[in-house]
């Protein structure tokens, strides 16, 4: 982690000691997982804990990732980091074996159109919805924060909504995200915007603090230079702006988690 992030989070964790505790923690950018699979009435599901001798109770944060799943390393690093911050994060494989393989991020082979056909809306809402469930009854966890990234980042807001599981969310780089989805979230959400993301432009992000100002929800955006799509999980760290976004993108969404959850 950047040396600025390191002693802003220690000041972070000084300044509001008296209601918020942070932990020292950091995002990996490289490293073997720390968390294991275990299927869940026929869903995969990676699970991290902040501590390997605890499996129930506390909080939890829902992991709802972007097109690469549960194959793909930065996401597995990114669940294992949020947890170092104190959650149990639970991440079920949201495609069923079937997720874009990350080795076509640069190609144009995969047909994005029949792809998303392969996993509708409805599909990925059951998927969850059984999720949030094992959460509650199986792992006795009253609260979860959910954490969703570019096709995530659609979903997190779906189960914001009054009575869908979610309390407290962050989204990034979100894809797909309609006004009806903000305009049903019920809980705190923060948003982390890239300047070149065009799948979540400026229009979006001031569409989305329009409809959250109007109902006087309680939520931040934060705007990222330089930034572009996918920069919270999988950017171009040799890029310095670009580590930074990712970087302090994930101190974004523990503080809020914070202060929140």
């Amino acid at each position: 982690m950047l040396p600025s992030l390191a002693l802003c989070l220690a000041g972070l964790s000084s300044a509001f000691a008296s209601s918020i505790a942070l932990p020292n923690v950091f995002v990996s950018h490289e490293g073997e997982p720390k968390g294991f699979f275990k299927n869940v009435s026929g869903v995969n599901i990676y699970h991290s804990y902040h501590d390997q001798n605890i499996t129930t109770g506390g909080k939890a944060v829902l992991f709802v990732s972007d097109i690469y799943g549960v194959p793909l390393l930065e996401n597995k690093l990114l669940a294992d980091s949020i947890a170092s911050a104190g959650y149990t994060v639970i991440f079920p494989d949201l495609f069923k074996g079937d997720a874009v393989p990350s080795d076509n991020r640069e190609g144009p082979a995969l047909n994005l159109t029949e792809w998303r056909l392969r996993h509708p809306t409805a599909e990925i809402d059951t998927i969850l919805g059984l999720t949030v469930d094992y959460i509650h009854n199986d792992l006795n966890i009253s609260r979860i924060g959910g954490v969703g990234y570019c096709f995530g980042g659609k979903y997190v807001p779906r189960f914001l909504a009054e009575g869908k599981g979610i309390d407290v969310g962050f989204i990034a780089h979100p894809s797909g995200l309609e006004a009806a989805e903000i305009q049903g979230i019920s809980g705190p959400i923060t948003i982390a915007a890239g300047e070149l993301d065009t799948a979540f432009n400026v229009t979006g992000r001031y569409n989305a603090e329009a409809i959250l100002t109007a109902k006087n929800a309680t939520y931040q955006t934060n705007f990222y230079s330089g930034a572009p799509h996918g920069f919270a999980v999988r950017p171009n760290i040799t890029i310095a702006r670009q580590k930074y976004a990712k970087e302090a993108s994930f101190l974004q969404a523990v503080l809020w988690f914070a202060a929140w959850l």
